[in-house]
């Protein structure tokens, strides 16, 4: 780490968060203030900012300059719609931040993208960098658009680099989503509300830990590496798999409903080589040690919320 460090202080002197309020936004700032105490660390979200808006997004070149780095990590996220509308407003934002990159270019610039653009409905066991891209979802199209408009616009200039992360499902403590998979099962288990599975739950899918996420955003703005990363460990699991762990971790049965698909069954896992050759050292955190530590956190959080409640109703 000592190398890349006086990398960063030699090239890098401010860190940006666009979408810092959010679940991954507050991890990844927390890890880059306690590993970089010293760096100027920045973060911008709705309503301090609107970034579908030109003239607030404008103000962005106040801070970018040859010596910030970046992450966008702002989006509207599928589950408030994947309809035209949201498309939209995603892409006004990525069209906005353009435009500033243009006058006002950045030196490092990490984009959040997702594996959605691969397609949420095809089956491949063996994802890479290099597999088509065939989004199946106005989420995944708004993906990809930004990702060849980002490029188009960074590689207009020389000194810059732009790295694209596609990474799968990413769960962990603070997530206030109820998403289909480790979170939303937790939820639905603390609140002793039944956990709909869809089928018989055998589908294949990557969860990845938010501190390892996090991890790896804060090596990246320490290299000068551009392109497209897979952030994957290459260990998938079922959904029956993660109601295991979840139903070990609580020690009871937990009350499974389920519902016919809707949707052919659908297997992903990925072939995460490059990943490897990047971060040799690098360790995922486990299924289990994961869920273990959201499980604590979300105990200890009603725990707290039942503690105030009390207090405040003697």
């Amino acid at each position: 780490m000592r190398d890349f460090e006086s990398s960063l202080n030699s090239e890098i002197h401010r860190f940006v968060i666009l979408g810092d309020s959010g679940f991954i936004g507050t991890h990844l700032k927390r890890r880059f203030q306690y590993l970089f105490p010293e760096m100027e660390c920045m973060g911008l979200s709705y309503p301090a900012i609107d970034l579908t808006k030109e003239g607030e997004a404008g103000r962005l070149a106040e801070i970018f300059d040859g010596h910030t780095a970046v992450v966008l990590l702002a989006a509207i996220k599928r589950q408030f719609g994947d309809t035209l509308d949201t498309f939209l407003q995603n892409m006004l934002m990525t069209v906005n931040i353009a435009r500033v990159l243009e006058k006002h270019p950045v030196r490092r610039f990490i984009f959040f993208s997702s594996t959605a653009v691969y397609g949420e409905d095809i089956h491949n066991t063996r994802i890479t960098e290099g597999t088509p891209i065939q989004p199946t979802s106005y989420y995944g199209l708004a993906k990809y658009a930004a990702e060849r408009l980002l490029t188009k616009v960074m590689s207009a200039r020389d000194g810059g680099f732009l790295t694209i992360l596609r990474p799968p499902l990413i769960y962990g403590p603070g997530d206030l989503g109820a998403t289909y998979g480790p979170v939303g099962f937790l939820k639905a288990a603390l609140h002793k509300e039944p956990i709909t599975l869809w089928g018989d739950g055998t589908e294949l899918r990557e969860f990845l830990y938010v501190e390892d996420i996090s991890e790896i955003v804060c090596r990246l703005a320490l290299r000068a590496h551009a392109g497209v990363l897979n952030v994957a460990s290459g260990q998938s699991y079922t959904f029956r798999d993660v109601l295991g762990i979840l139903s070990g971790l609580l020690f009871s049965e937990l009350n499974i409903t389920s519902r016919q698909r809707t949707k052919d069954k659908v297997d992903n896992a990925f072939d995460n080589a490059r990943f490897v050759q990047l971060f040799r050292d690098f360790s995922f955190t486990g299924l289990e040690d994961g869920m273990k530590l959201t499980c604590a956190f979300e105990n200890k959080r009603q725990a707290d919320k039942a503690e105030t409640e009390t207090v405040g109703n003697p």
